[in-house]
């Protein structure tokens, strides 16, 4: 197209924009851009490009995305062709642009963007012409000023910005109108001022950082192990490392005219530069805390009040004394913050008696009045030093955590004023905290603040609970004089505290460098001279104590105190002068002399009474002068009223107080004994004399907790007297006694073996040290202490019966634990010291209860019963004593003085009688105590029942004799279970409702005690009501899951409905946790056991049999000779082939069964003796006597007779018999007993496999013809008895019958592969199946053996078979060591074979270790030792 034609299109196109025809003008200046894409015509304001035209025509269509294109593409087509003309920017499509964005809304940044460009293209049309004026030249085209278009535009740009835009897009619209904008300068003055655009600005900045700081904090606070603290500093950090506030208040301060404006700037600037302190790392802090200072200084010059401000400035000045502030400065503080913590301290301070500052005085009336502050109302005069205190406390405790470390250092020294110790050392540790947390966040040391709060805190811990706080007040002192050791406060103090300890040396040597700084000190001087005085020097320090009181001036309140306590020193000066110098003569003076100095009231009474005349609350005066007149004029009256008076002032004076407490003591007033020790004890600042301590009030207190039981609250007040007296013996001692009452054993017995190291020759010490060993169970060492204890002191009753009873706990606890000779011992040495304690003291109802345990211990060990001293219990029991006391109950249970000379009766009878007897005279001895009377009647019940459960022929008259005894103890003390129990248990199956009530009101008592629970669960087991009685069981079980006899129980309760699994299981559990004292868990247990054995269908191991026959052997022990127990253990005894003991015991049995059928005649003894004997013939079999096991076997036979329930120990007599008879050679004999067996097992296949042996050894072919048929008739009937079939086997290689031998084989063959074929079983398969390989002198033996691992590869035997036959194989032999080490269960012997097979020594030494008996392994090792050889 040409140029015609494209100006034609554009004419077109801007005609029909005219028009507002906009799709023709998009239609025809798309065809004026076909021809001149790139065409850009103008120059003045009719000029308009090709581009924007189209622009304009999209953005009428709101084809937004369109025109702005068209609009991008115009700009940049102007830029190329101005880089190359030099025209001035057009704003065309500026402005198009902008009108777009301002109709479009959704491109804030893009508008904000061209908005500013096309004000600088305004700016850019006035200001580049007036330059080029005003430079000379010419300047281009007409001089048009367009600031209000410019104006116009950047007028629109903040409310567009407002409303459509973030706060990133509002904070960058308000940046246009500061000066950093292009076109400020050309607009000041029409847009607003800088100061306002700031304003908003900081406020739209301040908005979105504290909900950043907000949001982060919490998002991260959530963390595991975040701090809230440390999350929000590390936010703060992180913000206002990037934040523009500080730029921004300082623009404001710089640009505003407003003089409060441009403060709250400076307060807003402060903040923020106190934030970032505490925020920023250490390395950062010191050049933020100059600025944070520089800003709070200038404010506070300025006297702006900020408080933040004037908190730094007098927070952060570093003096070593208040006095170094300005006091004008201090005051103002009050003005401006009246209500602040810091402010109202100041203004208490400032009025108070310690102040270092001139008080204001100000004319009523005047122009410059400071008004007055006041917490509640103006107060015209200074408040008292009371309600002053309490306003500090109160504004300290208004805060949680007052950072103001100045007001604790206020606070500190007023209470040091008031002497009010406790609270200085609270408030001065606070006030170390809180600038050691100020320091953590602003890194600001100030050391000075910080020594002088230090010094505070020391001085007021010398007189804290003194001494207890010595050491780290003195600690304080010599880190502060380690920086300047001229500070004076500290060295006084570091004097002070040496005072306190008597190191007066070195306190009068630090006082001496003190007062060398200060020469005027008047304080220092009278401390320097009284260690003069307290370390001898008594001329000289009353000397300078004298001068001292010369040059005391004024009379205010502060000045007479310290006259008075003056005046009291030169008196007790006076007092304590040895008399080797009169103060007074001038001297030598004897000690006559010396006494009527002090008495005369011209000495030391005068300074006292003058003292109280200068202070009338001064106590140490009243404390001198009581003591004055109680030891020199003997006026005890007057001296009390001193005393009570120096108490009332101060309760810390521990002299007047214990001699209070002495006098109330002596009085018998222990409640005023008790105040005394209280408010002595309680006081913050103590004072007694030199040398002595300060810890009887804390021991006086915990005695009287210990005596009114409160043992928690004694503990602590003798660990308080500790505390200050460590080496305090009787402290100790009521400490450990303490310890010891409250359960705390392991604690009493540091306590006491430190109290006896401090006292060896103590008897007490010794004698409680054992008393808590005998509670801890160490008796051995116990009665090694008594026995110290009796050496110092032998007729000590209470060491002796302790030494009694800890004797018989010993015999106790060595029954409980199986040691029964022990016990027995340990019975016998505590009826020795009974019989010297009866000596002493025979109505001791502590005697004749021990005295009558000890006899019952031994029915408990019956095999020892015969231990018991028969002679000295006599002896003891007949001492001092009418012998008709004895015969109480007499009639009912047949027990009086006569049983004291029956030398018939035995052992067992005779302990019982003398225990009976002991606890009778105990029923007389405790008469007059209804408690231990009761227990008296309960003993005797327990003795009564013990006898007629443990005699043999259970006498009814000790039944009834105990439950009398019950009934009588529940009269005198119905509220003991104990006595409820013991009735329900003797009138179990007498009176089974009696027992009941007796027994559910023992629970009602104590529900949870699980021994009465147990006893009511055997009543209903006796009623035959299971369900109750295993509800009752379970019960008990829940309150006690130790208690064994629960546990027995249940298992009675599953034997008797048929659950035996579970009884044998529940019975082994039972003994598992008893004790050895138990006879009825250990028979449970034994009897269960054995059941369990001979229903295993193979041996069973040695190791299943230890704990039956442990368990039996116990109860041997203490059931003596019990034929039902001695035969089990004979059973288990011939399980584990101990022969020897099994006929011992089995002897026994059938010597007891024969007595007790000869004397009763009654069947059931007659069973139980053929039983034995037919038990007792096995054994001998085992023994090899086979004449003995004929004889007894035939008794046996003899026996029985026709009894039916003797069948199976028929059978037993009969094989035994023709075992006997077959090791004797006689096989007719044999053959007899065989058959007889046969007929009397109905042909059991085991008595036909004996039958078949016995045959086949007689050796005739009738014989031997009659025993395979038998074997053949057997298999026919019992195709699975595998012995059977075995033994056919055996016949078969011996009749070298292959037709027997395959069919054999077959049958073993497939009884390998049987589930369920026990071990021992498929061994012999193996070796059968082995040996008949080997005997038919076949190859496959091996195959025999590697079939038999193949079917069970865990098998050891089968691999110790398989190396046995490969030749010892390498491989071979270490698999089967290997399966043998790891097998389930071990088999000692096979695992020993396995070792052998190695070939190494080492591995023979060790299977000889774990088989001895085993020949495999000695055998080995000899080839062995031959190879080295």
């Amino acid at each position: 197209m040409s140029t015609k034609a494209f100006r034609a299109a554009l004419k077109a196109a801007r005609s029909h924009l005219d028009a507002q025809e906009w799709v023709k003008a998009e239609a025809e200046t798309r065809k004026a851009l076909e021809e001149d894409p790139k065409s850009y015509i103008g120059g003045d304001d009719e000029g308009i490009i090709s581009k924007v035209i189209l622009g304009i025509s999209l953005f009428r269509q709101q084809l937004y995305q369109e025109s702005e294109t068209a609009y991008l593409e115009a700009i940049a087509t102007e830029e190329v062709e101005r880089e190359k003309t030099g025209n001035p920017e057009s704003f065309h499509a500026w402005k198009g642009l902008v009108d777009l964005y301002e109709k479009f809304g959704g491109k804030v940044d893009s508008y904000i963007g061209a908005a500013v460009r096309l004000a600088t293209i305004y700016e850019a049309m006035y200001v580049v012409p007036r330059l080029q004026e005003r430079a000379g030249g010419k300047a281009d085209g007409s001089l048009r000023d367009d600031r209000t278009k410019c104006q116009t535009v950047v007028d629109n740009i903040v409310p567009f910005v407002k409303e459509k835009g973030t706060v990133a897009q509002r904070k960058r619209a308000l940046r246009v109108l500061l000066p950093e904008s292009p076109i400020f300068s050309y607009l000041e003055g029409r847009i607003p001022h800088p100061s306002q655009t700031l304003g908003k600005l900081i406020h739209l900045v301040e908005e979105e950082e504290r909900e950043k700081i907000n949001r982060e904090v919490a998002s991260r606070r959530s963390r595991l192990g975040a701090v809230l603290g440390q999350v929000a500093l590390e936010v703060k950090k992180e913000v206002y490392g990037n934040s523009p506030l500080e730029e921004l208040y300082q623009e404001l301060i710089n640009w505003s005219d407003d003089e409060e404006v441009r403060r709250e700037a400076d307060t807003k600037l402060l903040q923020h530069c106190y934030e970032k302190l505490l925020a920023f790392p250490k390395e950062k802090k010191p050049k933020l805390r100059n600025k944070v200072w520089k800003l709070a200084d200038g404010l506070v010059i300025l006297k702006y009040p900020y408080e933040l401000a004037w908190d730094i400035v007098l927070e952060w000045k570093d003096c070593e004394k208040i006095g170094e502030h300005d006091v004008n400065m201090l005051r103002e503080y009050i003005g401006f913050f009246p209500t602040s913590t810091l402010a109202v301290i100041l203004n208490s301070y400032l009025g108070s008696e310690i102040s270092p500052f001139p008080h204001l005085e100000v004319e009523k009336g005047g122009e410059e009045e400071i008004p007055k502050i006041a917490v509640s109302g103006d107060l015209e005069e200074p408040l008292p030093p009371d309600e002053r205190i309490s306003i500090t406390i109160g504004e300290l405790r208004k805060q949680k955590a007052p950072r103001s470390a100045l007001a604790f250092r206020i606070a500190g020294e007023y209470y040091t004023m008031l002497e009010e110790y406790e609270s200085v050392v609270k408030v001065t540790r606070w006030g170390i905290g809180s600038m050691a947390i100020d320091y953590s966040y602003t890194g600001l040391t100030l050391q000075k603040n910080s020594d002088a709060m230090k010094v505070i805190l020391a001085r007021a811990l010398i007189h804290y609970q003194s001494p207890k706080h010595h050491d780290e007040a003195k600690a304080l002192f010599e880190d502060v004089l380690q920086r300047n050791l001229k500070y004076r406060s500290a060295l006084v103090g570091l004097g002070l505290v040496l005072e306190e300890q008597h190191d007066y040396v070195g306190a009068a040597d630090f006082l001496g460098k003190a007062l060398a700084l200060d020469p005027g000190d008047l304080k220092t001087m009278s401390e320097a001279a009284w260690c003069d005085v307290l370390r001898g020097n008594f001329s000289e320090g009353l000397g300078k104590l004298k001068e001292c009181l010369s040059q005391i001036p004024g009379v205010d309140a502060r000045w007479r105190d310290f006259k008075a306590q003056v005046l009291w020193r030169i008196g007790q000066a006076l007092w304590s002068s040895d008399g080797t110098i009169s103060p007074i003569l001038g001297s030598f003076s004897s000690p006559d002399v010396h006494y009527r100095r002090v008495a005369d009231r011209n000495g030391p009474y005068h300074y006292f009474r003058s003292a109280i005349e200068s202070n009338q609350s001064f106590a140490p005066a009243y404390t001198s002068l009581g003591i004055y007149y109680q030891d020199i004029e003997g006026n005890s009256d007057r001296a009390d009223r001193c005393f009570q008076k120096a108490f009332e002032i101060s309760a810390g004076e521990l002299e007047a107080a214990e001699r209070l407490a002495r006098n109330f003591a002596e009085s018998r007033e222990w409640e005023l004994v008790e105040i005394v020790a209280r408010r002595a004890a309680e006081a913050d600042k103590k004072r007694s004399g030199p040398g002595k301590g300060v810890s009887w009030p804390q021991s006086a207190i915990g005695v009287v907790e210990l005596n009114a039981q409160n043992f928690s609250l004694a503990i602590p007040a003798f660990r308080a007297a500790l505390s200050t007296s460590p080496d305090d013996f009787h402290s100790l001692v009521g400490l450990g006694e303490a310890y010891t009452s409250a359960g705390r054993y392991v604690s009493a017995l540091k306590v006491f073996l430190r109290a006896e190291a401090l006292d060896p020759t103590n008897w007490f010490a010794k004698y409680m040290l054992a008393n808590v060993r005998r509670e801890i169970g160490e008796y051995e060492e116990a009665s090694i202490g008594y026995r110290a204890v009796l050496e110092l002191r032998p007729k000590e009753f209470g060491v002796l019966v302790a030494l009694s009873e800890t004797k018989l706990a010993s015999a106790w606890h060595y029954i409980e634990t199986g040691f029964f000779g022990h016990a027995a011992d340990s019975a016998v040495e505590s009826l020795e010291i009974a019989q010297r304690i009866v000596e002493e003291r025979p109505d001791a109802f502590n005697l004749w209860r021990t005295l009558g345990d000890c006899c019952l211990a031994f029915t408990w060990i019956q095999s020892l019963v015969n231990h018991m001293p028969r002679g000295l219990v006599v002896k003891i029991l007949k001492t001092e004593i009418d012998l008709t006391e004895f015969d109480i109950l007499s009639e009912v249970d047949g027990v009086g003085s006569q049983v004291l000379g029956d030398t018939e009766v035995d052992d067992l009878t005779l302990c019982l009688n003398m225990a009976i007897l002991a606890y009778k005279r105990a029923v007389y001895a405790s008469a007059e105590d209804r408690h231990a009377h009761a227990v008296a009647w309960f003993n005797l019940g327990c003795a009564e029942y013990r006898s007629y459960v443990v005699l043999p022929d259970r006498p009814m008259r000790h039944r009834m004799a105990a439950i009398r005894c019950f009934k009588r103890t529940i009269k005198l003390e119905p509220g003991n279970h104990e006595f409820w129990n013991a009735l329900g248990v003797a009138t179990g199956e007498l009176n089974p409702k009696v027992a009941q009530h007796a027994l559910v009101r023992a629970l009602y008592i104590s529900e949870k005690n699980a021994r009465v629970w147990a006893n009511l669960a055997t009543l209903y087991l006796l009623q035959n009501d299971i369900q109750l009685a295993n509800e009752a069981f379970s019960r008990a079980q829940s309150a006690d899951p130790e208690y064994a006899l629960a546990w027995v129980g249940q298992g009675i309760i599953a034997s008797m409905t048929g659950n035996e699994a579970d009884a044998q299981d529940l019975f082994e559990h039972a003994f598992e946790i008893a004790d050895s004292s138990s006879s009825l868990v250990k028979r449970q247990f034994s009897t269960a056991a054995f059941d369990k054995v001979i229903q295993m269908q193979h041996e069973s191991g040695l190791v299943s049999l230890v704990g039956p026959i442990f368990a039996l052997q116990k109860l041997r022990q203490e059931v003596s000779d019990e034929p039902i127990a001695l035969r089990l253990a004979a059973l288990f005894g011939e399980r584990v082939k101990d022969f020897v003991s099994a006929s011992e015991k089995l002897e026994a049995v059938c010597e007891k069964f024969e007595q007790k059928y000869e004397t009763a005649e009654e069947e059931e003894d007659l069973i139980c003796y053929a039983q034995a004997k037919a038990d007792l013939a096995r054994v001998k079999l085992g023994q090899e006597d086979y004449e003995a096991a004929i004889e007894n076997a035939t008794f046996a036979l003899d026996l029985s007779g026709e009894i039916s329930r003797l069948g199976e120990c028929r059978l037993s007599a009969h094989l035994t018999a023709g075992l006997g008879y077959y090791y004797s050679g006689n096989m007719d004999e044999s053959l007899e007993m065989f058959k007889a067996a046969l007929n009397e097992s109905s042909e059991n296949p085991d008595v036909v496999c004996l039958l078949s042996q016995v045959l086949w050894a007689k050796g005739g072919n009738e014989e031997r013809d009659v025993a395979r048929e038998q074997l053949f008739t057997c298999i026919e009937k019992n195709p699975d008895h595998l012995q059977s079939i075995m033994l056919l086997g055996a016949i078969g290689i011996l009749d070298n019958n292959e037709d027997v031998l395959e069919a054999v084989m077959d049958d073993l063959q497939a009884v390998r592969g049987r589930e369920g074929l026990i071990k021992a079983s498929r061994q012999q398969v193996d070796n059968l199946l082995t040996k008949m390989a080997q005997l038919q002198e076949r190859d496959d033996a091996i195959e025999v053996a590697t079939t038999s691992i193949f079917i069970q590869p865990s098998l050891s035997s089968a691999w110790n078979n398989l190396a046995k036959l490969s030749g010892g194989n390498d491989h071979v032999t270490a698999m089967a060591l290997r399966v043998a080490q790891e097998s389930k269960v071990l088999d000692a012997e096979e695992l020993s074979f396995a070792y052998a097979q190695q070939g190494i020594m080492s591995c023979n030494q060790r299977a000889i270790v774990i088989s001895p008996w085993k020949v495999e392994g000695w055998a080995s090792l000899a080839e062995d030792v031959r190879a080295i050889v």
